[in-house]
């Protein structure tokens, strides 16, 4: 499946997640983003503003391969990242998904 080469904007470095205050990372999309040690950009929390709008598919679809998403423990997400290609693979106890 063809995807983009879209990179979200990084998290300000040590930024605490705070409920609500979630910063925007693609239109209709909220959440964070971080450099990993290996290169790869980490998305650990993505949150649609309208649920259902289809904005986080658009966004899953539109990431470079560098981008991962860590930890994934909502089946909607692990589903969606699924039909787009992703697949889970294990660091020691924690899943990353990337594209397979």
């Amino acid at each position: 499946m063809p995807h983009g080469n879209y990179e979200p904007p990084l998290s300000r470095e040590n930024s605490p997640l705070i409920p609500g205050q979630e910063e925007l990372i693609a239109p209709g999309v909220r959440g964070y983003a971080i450099l990993g040690e290996t290169g790869k950009i980490n998305i650990p929390l993505v949150i649609a503003e309208r649920e259902g709008s289809g904005d986080v598919g658009r966004f899953i679809d539109s990431l470079s391969s560098r981008c991962v998403f860590p930890c994934v423990i909502s089946l909607r997400l692990a589903l969606m990242l699924f039909r787009r290609g992703f697949a889970p693979r294990f660091d020691g106890e924690v899943d990353i998904w990337e594209r397979a």
